[in-house]
């Protein structure tokens, strides 16, 4: 798959088949994420796949961001009908069979934890892609940071930084394509 379709054409899903994907594929998913570029070669993430009874009891967790959700899609005046849409979508992140956890060391200083979160977003960002020439489905997931502390908690990593969660799986709709908004490009020195 050329870069550049993956790029114009990857998704958020948010419904999904209840097919596990295979072991191989997922591996390459997460070793493509662990190719990202990382500020000092830190490399400072880690990687979480939850399934099975993990998964349940962890979006169960993450299910819990649903009430402090619900006045951020008020106030942007998302429609009752998309809201209710975005509240079940959290309960049980559309079916997916698996969740992908990235979480990230805190750094020394504001520089440092600066960096740390860039190379974790960089990271996230080659797994989606990758999912996506796999065939597979994600949803680079922030909203379950209200819940955070429960979450890492769970995690056993309570000193960490919840960067974000994806569910992954085999799509069950395709998502339709958000419209790009009009952002100014500066050019200087040309």
């Amino acid at each position: 798959m050329d870069l550049y379709e993956a790029i114009h054409n990857r998704r958020s899903h948010r419904f999904y088949k209840p097919d596990l994907p295979p072991r191989e594929a997922l591996e390459r998913v997460i070793d493509a994420g662990l190719w990202a570029p990382s500020g000092t070669n830190a490399q400072a993430w880690e990687i979480t796949v939850l399934a099975g009874k993990a998964r349940e009891e962890f979006v169960e967790l993450a299910s819990g961001a649903i009430p402090y959700m619900e006045p951020i899609l008020e106030k942007a005046q998302i429609p009752e009908e998309n809201r209710k849409l975005v509240k079940g979508f959290f309960k049980n992140l559309g079916g997916a069979p698996l969740v992908i956890a990235v979480t990230v060391p805190r750094g020394p200083d504001a520089e440092m934890d600066m960096a740390i979160i860039q190379s974790g977003a960089a990271l996230v960002q080659n797994m989606l892609l990758a999912a996506h020439a796999e065939g597979l489905g994600t949803c680079w997931m922030t909203g379950v940071l209200f819940v955070e502390k429960q979450l890492l908690a769970y995690l056993g990593k309570g000193e960490q930084r919840l960067l974000a969660i994806t569910p992954i799986g085999y799509s069950a709709k395709t998502p339709p394509v958000p419209p790009r908004k009009d952002r100014e490009v500066r050019w200087l020195g040309f």
